[in-house]
């Protein structure tokens, strides 16, 4: 059987659909010998595949590209590409499935963020966009999603309940095991440890006045923001809760938040390895890539109450209210004063972890294709 997979996030690694894509192509290099894939990039990437993984560059047709390019790349060109190819299945790895498409097909919805939250529409170039790729994935022949909780979303969203659906949880993106040393990487103070995305719905600005107020006057501990750096968010630093003599001098407080650029993974994974812990105070989550990375390096880890967030971690993090930064806030000077609570999510992470591999994701979705043949 002929597959072809639309790979467009191979070319952007560092986002969650990039990790996505990039390592579940390799996990059914490895798992499937018998199908032949045709991975359609708009520029090629440097991997190492067996022969029957073919990648296909195919180049947007204006440079730089836009959104339109890339509505037409998507939507137009590549669907052409793969009925050329003669295509038996495709598989689209985020909704860019046309409206109009023939051959069998899947499609890999995350979340529903884009129909689902106010930012994500604030365009009339994205609420088309997103229109348009939501009636390609209800005509989809099977849908996959990364968690349960998307799930139930996704049908609610689109009343698609009847539709063939499975879930593929995703997986750790790190090296369980350091080949380098983190010597150069290690920072002067213990320090919790945000790795994510910057808008609106992760709610970092929270995490940041939070932070402030209830943690760098009474603990020495750092908050390390991963990718920060020319994120506009020093505007969220301020004294206003920095502890003062008479009510005037200020006291230099015990910890700081620190903005760091985009790491390496390399660099990523020792920031990890030497973490006190991992926070999220996100308000909004298909799943949450990086809090998988956490469990794999057996952080403890403190999250907003997020039903998915309970799927994922299940007994393995302490769980926030994010209504107000006090009542987050809170949970941090609480989860911080409580020695023996980390040391016990520490261990409930490693034992989460060993239920997520990319070969449990491949091997679902090989056999949601194998109903194809």
């Amino acid at each position: 059987m002929k597959i072809g997979l639309n790979a467009r996030f191979l070319a952007y690694p560092y986002t969650g659909i990039g990790q996505y894509t990039l390592h579940l192509i390799q996990a059914l290099a490895k798992l499937d010998e018998s199908n032949e894939y045709f991975l359609f990039t708009p520029k090629l990437v440097d991997m190492v595949l067996p022969d029957h993984f073919h990648q296909i560059r195919v180049p947007e047709k204006s440079d730089p590209p836009t959104s339109l390019s890339r509505a037409q790349w998507e939507f137009q060109i590549i669907p052409q590409e793969m009925k050329r190819l003669n295509i038996d299945l495709a598989h689209f790895l985020y909704p860019a499935r046309p409206a109009a498409f023939s051959p069998p097909s899947i499609v890999t919805v995350h979340d529903i963020i884009p129909w689902l939250l106010p930012d994500y529409r604030a365009h009339m170039r994205s609420r088309l966009y997103h229109g348009y790729a939501s009636g390609g994935l209800k005509k989809a022949d099977h849908l996959i999603t990364v968690s349960e909780f998307s799930k139930r979303e996704i049908e609610k969203q689109f009343k698609i309940k009847h539709k063939k659906f499975t879930v593929t949880h995703l997986a750790p993106t790190l090296n369980k095991k350091l080949s380098f040393s983190c010597d150069a990487f290690t920072l002067r103070r213990p320090f919790l440890l945000y790795v994510g995305g910057y808008d609106p719905r992760k709610n970092v600005p929270l995490l940041i006045e939070a932070y402030q107020k209830f943690i760098a006057n009474h603990h020495e501990i750092d908050l390390v923001l991963v990718g920060a750096q020319g994120k506009e968010l020093e505007y969220f630093l301020t004294d206003e809760h920095q502890e003062k003599v008479a009510g005037k001098f200020k006291v230099k407080p015990k910890g700081e938040v620190i903005f760091t650029p985009y790491l390496s993974q390399e660099s990523l994974q020792c920031f990890y390895r030497q973490a006190t812990a991992f926070v999220h105070a996100s308000a909004y989550e298909g799943f949450n890539l990086p809090l998988v990375d956490a469990l794999n390096t057996g952080l403890p880890i403190l999250v907003s109450n997020l039903a998915v967030h309970r799927e994922v971690a299940q007994e393995a993090a302490f769980f926030a209210p994010i209504d107000s930064i006090d009542s987050f806030g809170l949970a941090m000077h609480e989860f911080l004063n409580h020695p023996s609570l980390k040391e016990e999510l520490k261990k409930e992470a490693l034992l989460r972890a060993k239920d997520f591999s990319w070969e449990k994701c491949a091997k679902k979705t090989l056999e949601v294709y194998r109903e194809f043949e």
